[in-house]
């Protein structure tokens, strides 16, 4: 299973970020079926929600990752 990587509150905030832009997602296509923009905003929303469902952050994990570490400059 995955590891929490984010906070309970930054959990949190994403869910309901994520739950208004799948609402706003949704409106924009009850008034345009063939808005491709409001289609987009549902699956970054639900995306979202499941992040903050799971505590946990792809980008997160990636950045926090020993391989994007060794990408990054350290400049001593």
């Amino acid at each position: 299973m995955l590891n929490p990587n984010i906070s309970e509150t930054n959990a949190f905030v994403r869910m309901m970020c994520g739950v208004a832009m799948t609402a706003f997602g949704v409106g924009r296509i009850a008034r345009k079926p063939q808005c491709t923009v409001g289609r987009m905003m549902i699956l970054a929303g639900s995306m979202k929600v499941a992040e903050g469902y799971y505590q946990y952050c792809p980008v997160v994990a990636m950045a926090n990752s020993e391989q994007m570490s060794e990408m990054m400059p350290v400049n001593d």
